[in-house]
């Protein structure tokens, strides 16, 4: 048989219409299993599988259309029908021909049919894509501090607090995304072009000012930039008594959201910024307050606390001032050694969050504050995680708020929910160190060591001197088996309890258990949690639980960390461990 006859052949026996009608068929095939199977959890293995019988049918479908042939009378063998032609009447070729032409034809059809459906699937998906990519550029802006333009340089505190209202008041619009207060005040003093501090923060918008109080009145100027360009969408200069510095306020916020509309997107104008307006002498005040509260520094917490005071005691109606008191006094209770002492400061803050939400029941920062002591001195762990919940309602973009409800979520073993909380606050605020620190403890508890690390490496990013980091890095070169640098890092900081665990896993079991003796032996108050957790990991069951008891009957804040520390792990399958976590209310 010549070339020419084999080609002819092949196209008598409908091989090339067989094997393209096969073609089009399996193609469909394969790809409505790899469309319909995830959408029903179907394993991708059975994908797999159609993908290779599919390809194997091939060369079988072609030797079957060469053998076998389909007639009117079914299905019959090429050699018979080529016999019963010989001899009879020439009409079932055309009936076949036409036969496989309507099959081949159908097949097409369907295949023009799904990649249409396919394209405006994927048209659908472009267009979901574009408005997510216009949601992540939606409106955003940061209010960096605001300068002291006061003769004297004495006003910072008041200059600050009118930056904070107007941020608060801008996180409130709709739409808006405004970055957090620890991440605009970083730039604070910093010699910056407005597109660099655009650029940092990753905002489309800066707003900016300065405030200038002379005996009774106030002068505040205020610009809103744009980053791109450097272009200045708006500004103004509000001269007024002090008694309106909350309606200064109010414009300025509702003129910045004016010219973001023209700008960009319709977003609304915000809320007032007070529901109960105190008077000018107590809201100042107040912004001393804060301003010392917010120093994280000990040795102003007292001048926090006589600052509340100050202001509750012109307006005992300020839930603000209450919530400010409660932070303040909690924070001076943590320094106390006598335990009655620290005993009575709890009882004061807790009275004074709870009457700071008795009179601000819609005051985000009135229910983080009662979050807060539930959770640290009450261990009140459902307690706390509902005000915290209610304090991440009122005020989303807090990053302290979900911090804190971050926090809480680890304690109760609610690690994905603390991760998804951490994140939050991250993207509110990326400046906001505690928030990133937080997530890596997350992250290293969850067995994530390297975004863990990430983490870490963020936060000393923002804050080089965060001297937590180095411990919870080394912690984590223990959990991945890297002994040796974890015992590296540990030596460095001068952290024996760490550097004891480390060598016991390199095999200096002897080694581990005398520097741990050495380190309680060497501090009167050795911290009972560290202790116990040092034995677990060393596998000392007996110290770990005997230490480990010592902790919740000191009260020891770290106890708080039994739940998920995964240098813990090898004591949750004990009883005892069961009893430790129960006692603090801690079950499921």
């Amino acid at each position: 048989m010549n070339g020419r006859s084999v080609w002819a052949e092949l196209k008598r026996r409908h091989v090339y219409k067989v094997g393209a009608a096969y073609a089009v068929g399996g193609w469909l095939i394969v790809q409505v299993a790899t469309q319909v199977f995830p959408i029903f959890e179907i394993p991708t293995a059975w994908v797999r599988l159609i993908v290779v019988l599919v390809a194997l049918g091939f060369p079988i479908a072609l030797a079957f259309s060469w053998a076998f042939d389909l007639t009117p009378e079914g299905l019959v063998r090429t050699d018979a029908i080529d016999a019963a032609q010989a001899t009879g009447p020439q009409v079932a070729a055309p009936r076949i021909e036409r036969r496989l032409n309507y099959v081949l034809a159908a097949l097409l059809l369907l295949a023009l049919a799904y990649l249409l459906a396919e394209h405006f699937v994927l048209q659908r998906h472009a267009a979901s894509v574009e408005n997510a990519e216009s949601a992540a550029g939606a409106p955003s802006i940061a209010v960096l501090a605001f300068t002291d333009m006061s003769e004297t340089r004495d006003q910072d505190y008041f200059a600050d607090g009118i930056s904070e209202e107007l941020l608060n008041l801008l996180a409130q619009v709709p739409g808006l995304h405004v970055v957090g207060r620890t991440s605009s005040f970083s730039f604070k003093g910093k010699a910056m072009n407005i597109k660099d501090v655009g650029q940092a923060l990753g905002v489309a918008s800066v707003l900016e000012g300065g405030v200038r109080k002379a005996g009774d009145r106030l002068r505040v100027t205020a610009r809103l930039v744009n980053v791109a360009d450097g272009y200045e969408l708006w500004s103004q200069r509000y001269d007024r008594k002090l008694t309106d510095i909350f309606a200064v306020q109010d414009d300025i916020a509702g003129a910045v959201v004016d010219a973001l509309k023209f700008k960009l997107m319709p977003i609304e104008r915000p809320a007032s910024s007070k529901q109960h307006v105190p008077e000018f002498e107590t809201y100042d005040h107040f912004l001393r307050g804060r301003q010392f509260l917010e120093r994280n520094n000990s040795k102003f917490y007292p001048d926090a606390v006589t600052a509340f005071r100050q202001a509750i005691a012109l307006d005992p109606d300020y839930a603000d001032a209450y919530a400010g008191l409660a932070m303040a006094v909690s924070f001076t209770s943590e320094s106390m050694t006598d335990p009655n002492v620290r005993a009575a400061l709890q009882r004061d803050a807790m009275g004074a969050a709870m009457k700071a939400v008795e009179l601000g029941p819609e005051l985000g920062d009135a229910y983080a504050a009662r979050g807060y002591l539930r959770a640290a001195d009450e261990w009140d762990w459902k307690g706390a995680l509902a005000d915290l919940q209610k304090a991440v309602i009122l005020q989303p973009k807090d990053a302290r708020n979900q911090l804190r409800y971050g926090y809480v979520l680890a304690i109760l073993g609610r690690l994905p929910d603390a991760e998804k909380a951490l994140l939050s606050g991250t993207l509110s605020d990326p400046q906001f160190a505690p928030a990133w620190y937080w997530l890596g403890r997350v992250r290293a508890a969850r067995g994530n060591y390297d975004g863990a690390m990430l983490a870490f490496e963020r936060t000393l990013a923002i804050n080089a001197d965060y001297e937590s980091v180095p411990r919870s890095r080394a912690i984590v070169e223990l959990l991945r088996g890297n002994a040796e640098k974890a015992r590296d890092i540990f030596a460095k900081v001068d952290y024996a309890i760490g550097v004891a665990m480390a060598e016991h896993d390199l095999g200096h079991a002897d080694v581990a258990e005398k520097m741990i003796a050495t380190f309680v032996g060497q501090r009167t108050d050795a911290d009972a949690y560290l202790v116990g957790a040092a034995y677990a990991w060393c596998g000392n069951r007996e110290q770990a639980f005997a230490w480990l008891d010592r902790a919740l009957q000191q009260h020891d804040e770290n106890i708080q960390y039994v739940k998920y520390d995964p240098l813990l792990r090898s004591l949750r399958d004990d009883a005892r461990y069961a009893r430790i976590v129960s006692a603090m209310h801690l079950e499921d």
